[in-house]
C-alpha cells in the first residue's frame, strides 16, 4: 500500500498519485485527507487513489493510515510519502526492494545517491545534526531521521499501531522502532523542494519542531 497523507494539496496530489501509479501499478494508493480546506479529496479520486478521513494534524494522518492497512490482512508492507512532490514515486521500488531485509527503510537525502537540491543550507545542517544526534542517544542508524518517505513491514505498522506519537513523527518515533529490535535501514534519494504550498516547518516553527524532537529523543534513549 502506497500512504499519502494531504492537507490542501489539490494543485500537486494529482500528478503524486499519478506518478506512484506509473511505477506501483499493483499496490493500492491511499490518500489520508486531513483538515484540508480544497479539493485535495476531490483531485485524488479522479486521479486513482482511495481517500480517507482523518482529523486534522501529518501524525493524526499517518495513524488513520496504519490503522486501515492493517485492517487489510493482505497488507504486507507500506510505502508513506508526503503528497507534496518532494518524494519522487521513481523511488518506491528501492525503498520496497529494501524490506526484503529490513522492517523499516527510510528514503534519505544523506545516504549514497541522496541529496537535497534547492533546500537551504540551514535546513540542511539542522536536518542533518538531528540524525547525528540520535544515532549517538540511541544507536539508530538512519541519518537522515526527519524523512517522512519510508517503506514499513507489516510488524512494523503494528508496533506504530501500538506506540506512535501524533505530536511528533520524526527521529524519536526511529529511535523507538530501533529500540524495539526493528531492522532499519536507508535509500539514498534525490528530494527538491516541495512543489509549491506551504510546508508545515518553516523559520522559528522549524527550530521549536526541532527541539521539542531532540528532547523526545533523549527520552527514548532513557526508555
Amino acid at each position: 500500500m502506497i500512504l499519502i497523507p494531504a492537507r490542501n494539496e489539490a494543485p500537486r496530489i494529482a500528478s503524486v498519485v499519478r506518478g506512484v501509479r506509473e511505477v506501483a501499478p499493483d499496490a493500492p494508493v491511499v490518500v489520508v485527507v486531513n483538515g484540508t480546506t480544497d479539493d485535495t479529496a476531490e483531485v485524488a479520486e479522479r486521479a486513482g487513489a482511495e481517500i480517507i478521513h482523518a482529523d486534522p494534524g501529518y501524525g493524526t494522518a499517518l495513524l488513520a493510515g496504519y490503522r486501515h492497512a492493517l485492517e487489510r490482512p493482505d497488507t504486507d508492507w507500506v510505502v508513506q510519502m508526503d503528497a507534496d512532490g518532494q518524494h519522487p514515486a521513481q523511488a518506491i521500488p528501492d525503498l520496497r526492494a529494501a524490506l526484503d531485509v529490513h522492517d523499516v527503510v527510510v528514503g534519505s537525502r544523506f545516504a549514497p545517491g541522496g541529496g537535497s537540491p534547492g533546500w537551504q543550507r540551514r535546513r540542511r545542517w539542522t536536518i542533518a545534526a538531528l540524525g547525528v544526534a540520535t544515532r549517538a542517544l540511541t544507536g539508530c542508524p538512519v541519518r537522515d531521521v526527519s524523512s517522512g518517505f519510508q517503506a514499513l513491514s507489516r510488524p512494523a505498522i503494528e508496533h506504530l499501531n501500538d506506540t506512535f506519537s501524533v505530536d511528533l513523527t520524526d527521529a524519536n518515533v526511529l529511535a523507538r522502532l530501533h529500540r524495539a529490535g526493528l531492522a532499519m535501514g536507508e535509500v539514498g534519494v534525490q528530494m527538491p523542494q516541495r512543489a509549491g504550498g506551504q510546508s508545515m516547518h518553516g523559520g522559528i516553527s522549524s527550530a521549536i519542531y526541532a527541539g521539542k524532537t531532540l528532547l523526545a529523543v533523549i527520552a527514548e534513549a532513557r526508555a
